[in-house]
């Protein structure tokens, strides 16, 4: 079974909140949009080894008006992984009064937790409900939870630098717990292993897994096939298996790698016994914190190996890519509720798919991150817009725009996942024929849109006419250095473009306009700045 929907109400920085995970999520959002309160919510719950957390005034949503909820409540469904398997299994069927049979088969447990202020404190009330919400009778609910816990665990995995160093250990058959602490506590104090240390220390990992964790299908992988590549373009999965390690000489990444897996494991679990076969869920916040981004690839790949679900928060693009596609999800913090996007409502075929691989996931993983995308057709647009954007008064990367050429991928994939991950988008073509196509193409993708708020067409047939025929002929003409008149406007550019590249003749616009000031931008361009900045803005 594995945790397949999480739906909290009045939680701390969390107003409402639905959010559905795979195996593995990674998720990513701005600070204050609920990623921390959503890890606290199933750390408390689920974390500490014990039934049932009791709700304290901290844990209650603050209204906009100053004002605290007066009551919260959190749903956590779990699903088995097949269907049916949970009326075959001993080890689930001990959770058999509160399995729900579904419409698709499948049978899922949902623990609810609530609680309510009241005038002498908070009241908590820990239970299971059906699939319409109703509360499921139970003599002893509390011992339902308290075997959730034990089958489910959540492990909260941080930066292991600055741990505490008293953490209790439980003693298991040889000591391999405080080899690993030790190699950990050696790492953090930015001491270097020995081959023969990380050769242990790898032993020991794989040790603790097999201890805890029954190892279903966690080093066994189906070969990747075509659409398989183009969903999860980045796989680091291929670093083997952990017995078949070998390290080769003193390599740093690895060590720390070990480290940071093996002293989290540890602190996570603190001195409690796990139960032998469990699936634990591992929280981890922001692994990319403090590694360099091979050990971070190095250390993602061990934790790719632990048995059980992961959900992720991260600002690394590199990390993201190694996800696949579907199993990422963007929180974005709206007035009344944090909503959660992912790809679903968009229909993609495999070209569309490998275009996103390769023109977002791969070379610009980063623009996932955005509020807004800026689809421009080449260099040109890049090198100027942002510049005329400052000096508008606009940073566009500090607004969470991002412009993105997309000539090469095509409009349509990148519109679909800017709707998908919930991402403002505008378009910003030429006025040839070949600027046209592409108008007609987002008017046809518009649903009751405004056509202003993602479409500007120039009015001319590229953008270094347009920028010409709006108050900056006498640069072009001075880098073409011709004075004469009567020279066509189109041999002048022409001129100009040789002697200095279209992007060295879009620094030289750029220079012309800081020293004249922003009135200067072209109107078309002022107008697509403001109405940009202002839809990112609402994110906030």
């Amino acid at each position: 079974m594995y945790l397949e929907h999480i739906q909290i109400r009045n939680f701390m920085g969390i107003n409402q909140l639905s959010l559905p995970l795979d195996q593995s999520t990674a998720l990513i959002g701005e600070n204050a949009w609920g990623k921390t309160s959503l890890f606290r919510a199933l750390w408390r719950l689920l974390g500490r080894g014990a039934c049932c957390y009791g709700f304290v005034e901290d844990d209650f949503y603050r209204l906009d008006q100053g004002q605290t909820a007066e009551e919260l409540q959190i749903i956590l469904s779990y699903r088995e992984h097949r269907p049916g398997i949970s009326e075959h299994s001993a080890r689930l069927a001990r959770l058999e009064p509160v399995w729900v049979r579904h419409k698709d088969s499948y049978h899922r447990v949902h623990y609810r937790a609530r609680a309510w202020r009241t005038a002498i404190g908070v009241e908590s009330r820990h239970d299971f409900v059906d699939a319409g919400g109703l509360p499921i009778e139970l003599d002893n609910p509390a011992a339902l939870v308290h075997l959730l816990i034990e089958m489910n665990p959540v492990f909260r995995l941080r930066d292991s630098r600055g741990a505490p160093q008293d953490l209790p250990i439980v003693n298991l058959n040889g000591d391999y717990e405080q080899l690993l602490t030790r190699l950990s506590e050696q790492l953090a104090e930015e001491e270097e292993l020995s081959q023969q240390d990380i050769k242990a220390g790898l032993d020991a990992v794989r040790q603790l897994f097999e201890h805890y964790f029954t190892p279903q299908g966690a080093t066994s992988r189906a070969p990747r096939r075509a659409r398989d590549i183009a969903v999860h373009p980045v796989t680091l999965s291929q670093l083997g298996k952990l017995n078949d390690w070998q390290p080769m000489g003193e390599e740093s990444g690895l060590s720390l790698a070990l480290s940071s897996v093996a002293r989290t494991v540890l602190q996570a679990r603190g001195g409690r016994p796990i139960e032998t076969g469990s699936r634990p869920l591992l929280l981890i916040e922001d692994p990319e914190s403090r590694l360099h981004p091979t050990t971070l690839a190095v250390t993602w790949g061990i934790l790719e190996r632990f048995p059980g679900q992961k959900l992720v928060t991260t600002n690394s693009g590199d990390l993201l890519s190694a996800f696949p596609l579907n199993h990422l999800r963007r929180l974005v913090r709206a007035e009344h509720e944090t909503l959660s996007f992912h790809i679903g409502n968009e229909r993609y075929s495999g070209e569309d798919m490998r275009r996103i691989a390769f023109h977002v996931r791969i070379n610009r993983p980063m623009s996932l991150f955005a509020r807004y995308w800026l689809l421009v057709e080449g260099e040109t647009e890049i090198w100027l817009l942002s510049e005329l954007a400052r000096i508008c008064g606009y940073v566009l990367p500090a607004e969470g725009i991002r412009i993105i050429e997309f000539a090469q991928c095509g409009h349509s994939p990148l519109i679909k996942v800017a709707r998908d991950f919930g991402i403002g988008w505008h378009l910003l073509t030429d006025g040839d024929e070949a600027g046209q196509k592409y108008a007609q193409g987002v008017r046809s993708m518009l649903r009751g849109e405004r056509e202003q708020d993602h479409l500007t067409v120039l009015p001319r047939s590229d953008i270094e006419h347009y920028l010409f025929y709006n108050g900056l002929e006498p640069v072009f003409r001075q880098e073409a250095q011709i004075n004469d008149k009567h020279t066509p406007a189109t041999r002048i550019i022409d001129r100009a473009l040789s002697r200095r590249s279209k992007p060295g003749m879009a620094l030289a616009v750029v220079e012309a306009i800081e020293l004249q000031g922003p009135q200067l931008v072209p109107a078309e361009l002022r107008r697509m700045f403001a109405r940009m900045v202002a839809i990112a803005r609402r994110q906030r």
